[in-house]
C-alpha cells in the first residue's frame, strides 16, 4: 500500500547559472495533522535517501523537481534512485495534477471565478498559494512576499541548529509541507466529479517530462564571448543608423521618443489616405490609424517598411543581448512549463530567431558537441494518425508510408494534375510546379488545425513572408485591395488576392486529403453556434474541455505529438544521467523546442560521439512510434552534430556512415580546440 509524503526543501536564494542551490533543510508531512517534520539538511539527506529505497513511498511536491535536483545536486548518488522512482510513479506534483485537471475543466492557465489568466509566480504556471487559495480558501500570499519573509532567506540559517531557528523560519515550511499535502488530497477528491477523472492518470508521464526538462534547466546553456561580441557591435550599429534615419525623417524625436502623430501622418501617406484603423474603443469609438509591423511592412513606403522590419534589431536589442552576455559566464537556465493546454511544453527559450546570429552564440561547452534532432513533418504524422483513429482512414497516412511526397501530392490536387506527372516537373525546378509545392506545404503544416481563409493568408505572410497571390501567381502586386481579418481576436488588414487564394486552396486542401474534410465536418457540426465542447488525445486518454472549432482540431494531432516527444525526452534523459551501459550516460539535454531536443554529448571519444547521436535518435524514433503504431513505418528523426546552435546544421556523414561535426567552412580549422575530454565528474552532476 503506498505511503504518501509530502516534500519541500528550503535552500539558498536560485541565482542566474545556479538553478540548484545548496540544501538548508526540508520538511515532510502526511495525511493526518500534526505529522509535519521540519528536518535539518543532515536529516533530509538521511530521510530522502530512506525514502528513495522504500518501493511503497511516494513524494508529492509544489514544483517537485526543483526538489529532486536540489537533492541531486547536494549527493549526486541518488540520481539512479531519483530516476527509478520516477520511472515508477513515485513522484507527484500539484501544479502538474491541476494542470491536467484544469485541461479537463477547459480552464487552463484561467482563474475560474474570472477568467483572468494566471500569472506566472515561482516560476510555475499553478503556484502552491494560488492552489491553497483555490482549495482550502486561505490566502498566503502575503506571507510570501513579505519583506521580512523567509522564503528567500534561508542561506542565513545554514548550520544553524533547528531548535535556535527563529519561530518564522521554523513554521514557514512546515505549513508548506502541510499545505502541499491538503491540496494533493483535495485535488484527489476533486477528480471525481471531473470528466475523464481529471486526467490523473497521466500525471506520472508528465512528471518524469519536468523531471528530465528540470534537469536539462540546471545544466543550461553557455555561450561564446567572441560571437556574443560581434552580434552587439553589429546589432549596435544598425540599431543606431535605424535611429538616425527615422529621426531625419521626423518619426523621432531627438530624445528617443515616437512621434506618433508623425508616424499616422505618413501611414495615412502611403495609403493614399485610406489607412488600416485599429479597432473602436471606448477611447477612440472610429479607431486609430493602425501603425503596427504589418502596417508598416504592406505600406508599399521604403521608409516605413525598414521602420517594421527594425523591430527585428530593436528585440535583438532589448530582449537577447543581455542574456547572451550573461551566458559567457554562467549557464543560461532555460525555464520550461511541461503542460499547456493542448499539453505541449513551453518554455522562454522556444522563440530564438532562426536567423540572424543569435542562436549562433551558443557554444558546445569544451570536450561536448551539440546534437539536435528534429522530427520531420512530425505534425502530418500526428495528424493522419488520429485521422485514421478517428475516421477509419487517412489518404495522408498512405501517401506518408508509401515514401510519397505530400507536399507535392497536394499541390497536384491544387493544380488539377495527377501526383506521377507534376513529380518530374518539381524535381526539375520548373517555376509553377515549385510555387504550387510551397504554397501546399504551407497548407500542410497549416490548415490542419482549422485556421481559416483570412488566417491563412495572414500567418503566411506575417511568420513565413509567403505572399499568396503571388506564390499562385495571381496577382503582379500583393495588396492592391485589402480586407479586414480577425486574427487571435484581433483585426489585420490583409491582401484581398490573398484571402481568395486561401480560400480557393483551402477548399482543395480537402479534396487532397479527404479524411479531413470528414473531420472538419465533424468540428463544424459539434461546435455550431458557438457551442464548447471536449475532445480526447488520441492513444493518450487525456481529455481537454471546453475547445472551440479550432480547438477540437487541432488539439488531438498537436497533443499526440507532445505524449511521443516527452516520452522521448523521459527516456534519453534517464539514459543520459542513469544508465552507465549507454553512450549517452554523461552527456546533456539541453533543449526541447516541440518536435526537436538538443543535448551536449560527450565528444571524449569520436566512436562514443557517433554511438550517442545515433542512439538519442533512435530512442526518439521509438518513443514517437508507440504513440503513432499505424505510422511507426514514416517516423523519421535524424540527427546533426555541431559546435554551435544553427538552423543551418545538418547531417553529415563520412563514407563509411558515421557522423561528422558540421560546421560551416571558416569554422571547421577552429573545431579542434573543442575536442578536450570532459571532465569526470561531469558525468555525474547535475548541473
Amino acid at each position: 500500500m503506498p505511503v504518501l509524503f509530502s516534500f519541500d526543501t528550503e535552500t539558498y536564494p536560485i541565482q542566474p547559472g545556479l538553478l540548484a542551490p545548496p540544501l538548508v533543510c526540508a520538511s515532510i508531512a502526511q495525511e493526518a495533522p500534526g505529522s509535519e517534520q521540519l528536518l535539518s539538511a543532515a536529516q533530509s539527506r538521511a530521510w530522502f535517501r530512506e525514502a528513495l529505497r522504500s518501493p511503497d513511498i511516494h513524494l508529492t511536491g509544489a514544483n517537485l523537481a526543483y526538489d529532486l535536483g536540489v537533492m541531486c545536486a547536494d549527493d549526486p548518488r541518488l540520481v539512479d534512485a531519483v530516476f527509478t522512482a520516477a520511472e515508477a510513479g513515485r513522484f507527484h506534483d500539484v501544479a502538474v495534477r491541476e494542470a491536467l485537471l484544469d485541461i479537463a475543466r477547459g480552464l487552463h492557465g484561467v482563474d475560474p471565478m474570472t477568467g483572468r489568466p494566471l500569472g506566472d509566480d515561482e516560476g510555475a504556471r499553478y503556484p502552491l498559494a494560488l492552489l491553497v487559495k483555490r482549495y482550502l480558501g486561505l490566502d498566503i500570499s502575503a506571507d510570501k512576499h513579505a519583506p521580512d519573509a523567509w522564503r528567500l532567506r534561508y542561506g542565513e540559517l545554514d548550520g544553524v541548529p533547528l531548535e535556535e531557528w527563529p519561530e518564522g523560519a521554523v513554521k514557514y515550511p512546515l505549513r508548506d509541507a502541510r499545505f502541499t499535502m491538503d491540496v494533493h488530497l483535495s485535488q484527489h477528491r476533486a477528480a471525481s466529479s471531473v470528466a475523464n477523472g481529471g486526467n490523473l492518470h497521466a500525471e506520472r508521464d508528465q512528471v518524469r517530462a519536468a523531471l528530465a526538462l528540470h534537469f536539462a534547466s540546471i545544466w543550461g546553456l553557455r555561450t561564446d564571448a567572441g560571437r556574443v561580441e560581434e552580434l552587439r557591435h553589429r546589432v549596435e550599429d544598425e540599431w543606431r543608423a535605424n535611429r538616425a534615419r527615422f529621426q531625419v525623417a521626423g518619426i523621432f524625436r531627438t530624445n528617443g521618443t515616437k512621434d506618433s502623430k508623425r508616424l499616422a501622418h505618413l501611414v495615412t501617406a502611403a495609403y493614399n489616405g485610406a489607412p488600416p484603423v485599429t479597432p473602436p474603443s471606448p477611447r477612440f469609438p472610429e479607431g486609430q490609424v493602425a501603425t503596427d509591423r504589418d502596417t508598416l511592412l504592406d505600406s508599399g513606403n521604403v521608409l516605413l517598411e525598414e521602420l517594421g522590419k527594425s523591430g527585428k534589431v530593436d528585440k535583438y536589442r532589448s530582449t537577447y543581448l543581455g542574456k547572451l552576455e550573461a551566458g559567457v559566464a554562467v549557464p543560461l537556465n532555460p525555464r520550461f512549463n511541461v503542460l499547456v493546454s493542448t499539453t505541449r511544453v513551453s518554455s522562454d527559450y522556444q522563440q530564438l530567431p532562426q536567423r540572424g546570429g543569435v542562436r549562433e552564440c551558443h557554444e558546445a561547452r569544451p570536450g561536448y558537441v551539440f546534437c539536435s534532432v528534429d522530427y520531420a513533418g512530425l505534425e502530418l504524422r500526428t495528424m493522419a494518425q488520429r485521422a485514421i483513429w478517428e475516421v477509419g482512414y487517412s489518404r495522408m497516412a498512405e501517401a506518408l508510408l508509401a515514401n510519397e511526397d505530400v507536399h507535392t501530392s497536394a499541390a497536384a490536387t491544387f493544380l488539377g494534375e495527377s501526383f506521377a506527372s507534376l513529380l518530374p516537373r518539381v524535381k526539375a525546378k520548373e517555376a509553377t510546379a515549385t510555387s504550387f509545392r510551397s504554397l501546399a506545404k504551407i497548407f500542410n503544416f497549416g490548415k490542419g488545425g482549422g485556421l481559416g481563409a483570412g488566417g491563412m493568408a495572414y500567418h503566411a505572410r506575417a511568420k513565413d513572408g509567403v505572399r499568396f497571390c503571388l506564390l499562385a501567381k495571381v496577382a503582379d502586386t500583393c495588396g492592391v485591395e485589402r480586407v479586414p481579418v480577425r486574427v487571435q481576436g484581433k483585426v489585420k488588414m490583409v491582401c484581398a488576392a490573398c484571402v481568395e487564394v486561401s480560400r480557393r486552396y483551402g477548399d482543395r486542401w480537402l479534396d487532397a486529403w479527404p479524411e479531413q474534410r470528414t473531420l472538419f465536418a465533424r468540428a463544424s457540426a459539434l461546435t455550431r453556434h458557438g457551442k464548447f465542447v471536449d475532445v480526447m488525445i488520441p492513444g493518450a486518454n487525456i481529455l481537454r474541455g471546453g475547445c472551440g472549432y479550432t480547438q477540437w482540431l487541432n488539439t488531438p494531432f498537436q497533443g499526440l505529438g507532445a505524449v511521443g516527444a516527452k516520452l522521448a525526452t523521459w527516456r534519453v534523459s534517464r539514459e543520459m544521467y542513469a544508465d552507465r551501459r549507454s553512450p549517452l550516460w554523461g552527456s546533456r539535454l539541453v533543449l526541447m523546442v516541440h518536435d526537436e531536443l538538443v543535448a551536449e554529448l560527450r565528444a571524449d571519444c569520436p566512436n562514443r560521439l557517433h554511438d550517442a547521436a545515433e542512439r538519442m535518435a533512435e530512442l526518439m524514433r521509438q518513443a514517437m512510434r508507440e504513440v503513432t503504431p499505424d505510422l511507426a513505418g514514416a517516423i523519421e528523426a535524424e540527427p546533426a552534430l555541431s559546435q554551435v546552435l544553427s538552423k543551418d546544421a545538418a547531417t553529415v556523414r563520412d563514407i563509411s556512415g558515421r557522423l561528422l561535426v558540421w560546421a560551416r567552412p571558416a569554422e571547421e580549422q577552429a573545431q579542434s580546440r573543442h575536442q578536450e575530454a570532459p571532465p569526470n565528474s561531469c558525468a555525474m552532476n547535475i548541473g
